[in-house]
């Protein structure tokens, strides 16, 4: 497979994936709270829980397996030195055999031995030779092979060479020159002509064979020294007990032989199921260097294989051991153990199930309230309250939410009621305005006819006073409409003091479209008029200047009247600042029309802007309006 074959398969399995994890997180969205407390609860103890499990079973697999290698390594090098130890007795017995120069000389002699010397031979040097044999007891035979024909042969240990089976190993001898080789072949007990048709037993050797070389490097024989297999290795060829399945067995060149048939067939009802040319094939493709192990898989079962190098015969020692009894009860704990997960799981889902409905039992009630407030438009709903806890607090301010708004439907109903007797009884002033305005007008008549124009010029300024006052179009007005205002404000004031009030404008035109509070400059001016007045003779003298510094304007309202002192207008001054006029001292004059001027400019323009008042005892007093330089036309702040 290419890797963009590779690439595309892997971009199309992510879609999928995340179009699942888009589709299940839509599905649950569309769920109820308790199908989501439920859902979430269980992803938050199922996944580490079952995160925490693998875990846990994959050390004890890495264990069990660890646990299995290490038993079975040790009993494989425990098989290997049990090899080597009898490896080396047969070399040793077969080098001490060889080395008694009596018998080499019994075995080279060229002519023919008398009774007397082969008597001698007999009782001194044939003796020495049985007693090899007998003090190595897992040696099964020491035999020495000749072909010259002046040796008699003295069985079981000195033989022809014609004795030798079909498959003789002279052949082979002579090409070693000397050195030790080793065979496995099956064979009767005694090599007796005479008695080897008539063996019915079979034996399986290993024989250590090793060339008898005369002086000169002459060929003078053979020496064979030859154990059981089921001696010279008990756990491959013998019947050893086991509690688990394996096989042992030893290779070497494409010559094997195993201990199925003997083993496995004595202690274990199911033998490992595997063919001696698949261990081959293991041999040739798994097996590297002189020991280790491996892992594979036959019939669909789990085996562990563990080798060792067994020196002098070129073969290996290999162990099969089956994992399917320990890693199956393994899996079978494993099994058991997230069927009990599930099961717990499942279980406490249920009960967090219940319990959730006893507990969202509120919001539950909760929600159908307000459903049905939202439907029915039922505001005068009961909603229960049961215990103190979050839904309950919920539903408590949900209740008094549907009182406050029940409250305000009231008060809605109330102000649309006054609002709709408010406009009849504007209708109802404006009426008896229209009245009154068409009764001044038809009076300034009647004074200009009998020539009062006096009178008619005051019945102007009135009439205007009046239209002023009446109509309402906003908080604010222009400068030039509220100076007009004092103008006919102080016309009137003539009248009663005999024209000895004087107002002097000094305001470009600029100023006289600057913002201003409606009725912020007639309260002033009246205060200079009763207070500022009273005691003097002379006439009085009102100036009206503004001054602008950067954004703001200062409107001046002088007066040559009597003055203050200085704790009066301290007085005064504080009575500014404070936010309520009933804390004023009884009987105390602190200026209420300068008060209420102060408070709109402060409420409507913020702090820093208002009034200030400066004063000089017997000369004047003058007072300051701070208002921002804002234009009435634009809204927004204006440079001359």
């Amino acid at each position: 497979m290419s890797g963009r074959v590779r690439s595309q398969l892997k971009s199309l399995l992510r879609r999928h994936i995340w179009q699942w994890l888009t589709d299940t997180a839509d599905r649950l969205g569309g769920c109820s709270l308790q199908v989501k407390l439920i859902v979430a609860y269980i992803g938050v103890i199922l996944i580490p829980v079952v995160l925490f499990s693998l875990y846990t079973f994959h050390q004890l697999y890495e264990n069990t397996m660890h646990d299995i290698t290490v038993q079975n390594q040790y009993v494989l090098d425990t098989e290997l030195a049990q090899i080597h130890s009898n490896m080396e007795i047969m070399e040793r017995t077969a080098q001490l055999a060889i080395s008694d120069r009596n018998l080499l000389r019994y075995l080279t002699e060229e002519r023919e031995i008398s009774s007397d010397e082969l008597v001698q031979f007999n009782l001194n040097v044939f003796p020495n030779l049985q007693h090899l044999l007998y003090s190595n007891p897992n040696v099964e035979n020491i035999r020495l092979y000749t072909s010259n024909p002046q040796v008699h042969e003295i069985w079981p240990m000195i033989f022809n060479e014609s004795r030798l089976p079909k498959a003789s190993w002279l052949t082979t001898a002579q090409h070693q020159q000397g050195k030790i080789w080793w065979d496995i072949y099956k064979g009767p007990k005694s090599l007796l002509l005479g008695q080897a048709g008539q063996e019915s037993e079979a034996v399986r050797y290993i024989a250590l064979l090793r060339e008898i070389q005369a002086s000169g490097g002459k060929h003078a024989g053979l020496v064979e020294t030859n154990m059981r297999l089921e001696l010279f290795s008990p756990r491959v060829f013998g019947t050893v007990p086991r509690d688990y399945a394996w096989q042992m067995f030893i290779l070497n060149g494409g010559k094997s032989v195993s201990s199925t048939d003997i083993a496995t067939a004595s202690f274990q009802p199911d033998p490992i199921p595997i063919p001696l040319s698949h261990v081959h094939h293991l041999l040739q493709s798994r097996v590297q260097g002189q020991g280790g192990a491996f892992d594979f898989t036959y019939g669909n079962k789990p085996y562990l294989g563990l080798y060792r190098y067994i020196e002098g015969i070129d073969a290996y020692l290999l162990n099969v051991v089956a994992l399917d009894g320990p890693l199956g009860d393994l899996r079978q704990k494993r099994n058991a153990m997230l069927l009990i997960i599930c099961i717990l799981i499942l279980l406490m889902s249920v009960i967090s199930y219940t319990l959730h409905a006893l507990i969202l039992k509120q919001l539950h009630t909760l929600r159908e309230s307000m459903k049905k407030v939202q439907q029915e438009g039922d505001f005068q709903l009961t909603i229960p309250v049961y215990g103190r806890g979050e839904v309950a607090e919920l539903a408590l301010y949900f209740r008094s939410l549907l009182s406050r708004i029940n409250v305000l439907i009231a008060e809605a109903v109330q102000k649309q009621a006054a609002a709709q007797e408010a406009e009849l009884q504007g209708l109802k002033h404006q009426i008896d305005s229209h009245f009154l305005y068409n009764t001044l007008e038809n009076l300034k008549m009647m004074a200009e006819i009998e020539r009062q124009y006096p009178l008619s010029d005051a019945l102007t300024s009135l009439g205007s006073m009046m239209r002023y006052n009446l109509q309402w179009s906003g908080p604010c007005v222009s400068l030039r409409d509220e100076i007009r205002h004092i103008q006919h404000y102080v016309a009137i004031m003539n009248i009663r003091h005999d024209n000895q009030i004087a107002l002097d404008i000094r305001l470009s035109s600029t100023f006289m479209e600057l913002e201003i509070l409606k009725m912020s400059l007639q309260p002033v001016v009246e205060n200079a008029i009763k207070h500022g007045w009273s005691a003097l003779q002379s006439p009085l003298r009102i100036n009206i200047e503004a001054f602008s510094k950067q954004d703001i304007v200062e409107l001046r309202i002088q007066d040559n009247g009597v003055g203050m002192s200085e704790e009066r207008k301290n007085a005064i001054m504080a009575g500014l600042e404070q936010t309520d006029m009933g804390s004023h001292e009884p009987g105390i004059n602190r200026g209420i029309g300068l008060y209420n001027v102060h408070r709109r400019l402060s409420m409507q323009y913020g702090l820093g802007f208002g009034i200030k008042l400066a004063s000089i005892p017997g000369q004047s007093t003058t007072v300051t309006l701070i208002l921002p330089r804002r234009h009435i036309t634009r809204g927004t702040n204006h440079d001359d």
